[in-house]
């Protein structure tokens, strides 16, 4: 075997080997009474640009593409996934306190209006997520009237 081969083939069995080294990815789990979305806070058409948009990072509800079933890739997936749940879960939402819930609402404004999130790299992959000029204003708008609910609460 020339050098070339023994290279090759080591990389094959490294690739396979790192297959068995379970990537940490958490489980999906159904959306219950403690989700943003059954809090009275955010409308269908809100709701549905947060789905698209953030909650593969910041909900229990995860879509995973077939690439979150391949190491290395699964590894970075599932850092991003939870150190997004960490900053923000909007399956967790009834959780929080009313000052968490404020400053989340407020951090979502400035993040979108920023252009900080989504984050550049998610959307490589997933185009649908690009928010528009009036996404970033509605869910802007949004974030402002939640906040107002939310204090009145």
């Amino acid at each position: 075997m020339t050098g070339a081969k023994i290279i090759l083939a080591a990389l094959v069995v490294i690739f396979v080997a790192i297959q068995f080294i379970p990537s940490g990815i958490p489980e999906n789990k159904p959306e219950d009474d403690m989700s943003i979305s059954q809090s009275g806070l955010v409308t269908d058409p809100v709701l549905q640009k947060l789905r698209v948009s953030c909650f593969d990072c910041h909900s229990n509800q995860v879509s995973l593409p077939w690439y979150a079933k391949v190491a290395p890739s699964s590894w970075l997936l599932s850092s991003h996934i939870r150190e997004g749940k960490e900053h923000l879960n909007f399956s967790e939402w009834a959780n929080y306190s009313k000052r968490k819930k404020l400053s989340q609402l407020e951090h979502i404004g400035e993040q979108v209006k920023s252009g900080d999130m989504p984050l550049k790299s998610y959307l490589l992959i997933h185009r649908d997520a690009k928010l528009t000029s009036e996404d970033i204003s509605a869910l802007m708008k949004w974030a402002e009237d939640a906040s107002d609910k939310v204090i009145d609460q």
